[in-house]
């Protein structure tokens, strides 16, 4: 008997602590992209990416069309490339709510997360098309996590493959607009 009160405890106690799973929204979502102005990322060594621009994206089905520019610097600020950036294809959206920002509201249509995009990197001068991951965040919501690779802070990342990982967000301002 008592082994019995200890596993019917044991089996309580572990459906307790395990978390619940997110139901996704399976409706299809469409939001304007704006980074209102550069959004930063930075490498390991200390260079660092802005970007800008803008577009479309929407879920279900997954769909985007953006474009903007970058500018990659070193960790001293001298500039070692510029150039535009096309996204390819929408990898896939984290949302974190809408109409809040840290509990103040906000536009009810201004909405933020995470968006992951495919992206052909094309340097100025040159005649390169670099694949790369570009996402960016934004921590509108009201389920912005604590930490977005860093302290509560907007930006991007830049992942090119062989050449840099900007893989820490370095702030920025940007914002998802949901239109349908």
């Amino acid at each position: 008997m008592r082994r019995l009160i200890l596993l019917a405890l044991a089996f309580t106690a572990a459906v307790g602590v395990v978390p619940t799973v997110a139901v996704a929204d399976s409706a299809t979502h469409t939001y304007l992209l704006v980074l209102e102005e550069p959004n930063l990322g930075v490498a390991a060594n200390g260079d660092q990416i802005a970007v800008t621009g803008g577009g479309e994206f929407s879920v279900n089905p997954n769909a985007v069309d953006a474009a903007g520019e970058f500018t990659h610097t070193d960790s001293s600020g001298n500039v070692l490339a510029t150039g535009t950036w096309t996204a390819t294809g929408l990898l896939d959206y984290q949302s974190y709510g809408c109409g809040e920002v840290f509990g103040t509201p906000i536009d009810p249509d201004f909405c933020g997360g995470a968006v992951r995009m495919s992206v052909t990197l094309t340097p100025n001068g040159t005649s390169l098309h670099l694949p790369g991951i570009l996402t960016v965040f934004c921590v509108i919501g009201p389920h912005a996590p604590q930490s977005v690779l860093g302290p509560l802070t907007e930006g991007v990342t830049l992942k090119v493959p062989g050449i840099q990982n900007f893989n820490h967000s370095g702030g920025g301002d940007n914002r998802y607009e949901q239109t349908s």
